[in-house]
């Protein structure tokens, strides 16, 4: 896998993106850097695969002293400002010298790269410390299938990037004890591995809706339905997730350093 077909993916959901995800990834960044191996008050902290910047947010209200977001897809950084500094770089090939940062963040990044322990390693050369997450195993949402169904009647079909990191990178990272092998693999020698369910906040079938709706492997295919067909397409969802349970999230959370 390459990624060429997530970069694509990820600079045309960008909006769809901040209209939807942005908020459910906003609330395990917050969750998730509680989970912080080292002190974020004052903290020099990188934020890999960061998207629209949740984590990074996340970071500075933690009380970090510098972020710097970094992604390989420009179109979801253009909206940081502030105190957060974007940076267009590859997770595994990362243009910084050894040391500059004292935590790494890889908020729900790894399992979207080619090599998730080089990522690690470039992770562990440029920072003290590591704090990431992944999506356990299995975790299932009714919102997933119900659009994935709306959406196959309009013609959808999962893009071959989406298709080859759930069947080959993401099996190494969201179980537990493959995580922590791959951290142990990559050189930090105090590795922590935990599940933590996450409530996102979102509950009606609307919010559901406008979550999955802004997904990088989704969003690209609804911007080319006609407004008509979004509409139904949209109608449809919210009515088949009358009923369904609030978003909550089991978050496998590394901390190591």
């Amino acid at each position: 896998m390459t990624l060429a077909g997530v970069r694509v993916a990820y600079n045309e959901s960008a909006l769809a993106w901040v209209a939807g995800p942005d908020a459910v990834y906003g609330r395990l960044a917050e969750v998730l850097l509680t989970r912080s191996p080292v002190s974020i008050q004052g903290a020099r902290v990188l934020d890999v695969g960061a998207g629209t910047g949740a984590a990074s947010r996340a970071a500075i209200a933690a009380g970090a002293r510098e972020v710097v977001a970094a992604d390989v897809a420009d179109g979801m950084l253009r909206g940081l400002a502030g105190r957060v500094h974007p940076v267009v770089a590859d997770a595994s090939r990362l243009p910084f010298v050894a040391g500059s940062f004292d935590l790494v963040c890889a908020a729900y990044c790894l399992g979207h790269l080619p090599d998730p322990i080089a990522a690690l390693r470039e992770a562990r050369r440029v920072g003290g410390g590591i704090v990431a997450s992944a999506f356990e195993a299995g975790w299932v949402h009714p919102a997933k299938a119900v659009v994935d169904d709306v959406l196959a009647g309009f013609g959808f079909t999962a893009p071959s990037w989406y298709t080859q990191l759930k069947r080959d990178v993401e099996p190494q990272v969201d179980d537990p004890h493959r995580l922590a092998a791959a951290a142990a693999a990559a050189g930090y020698d105090q590795v922590e591995v935990t599940v933590m369910p996450v409530a996102s906040g979102l509950s009606t079938p609307a919010e559901l809706a406008q979550w999955r709706f802004g997904m990088a492997h989704l969003a690209p295919f609804i911007q080319t339905l006609a407004p008509t067909d979004r509409a139904r397409a949209r109608l449809a969802t919210v009515a088949a997730l009358e009923g369904a349970p609030p978003l909550v999230v089991p978050m496998v959370v590394l901390a190591a350093r």
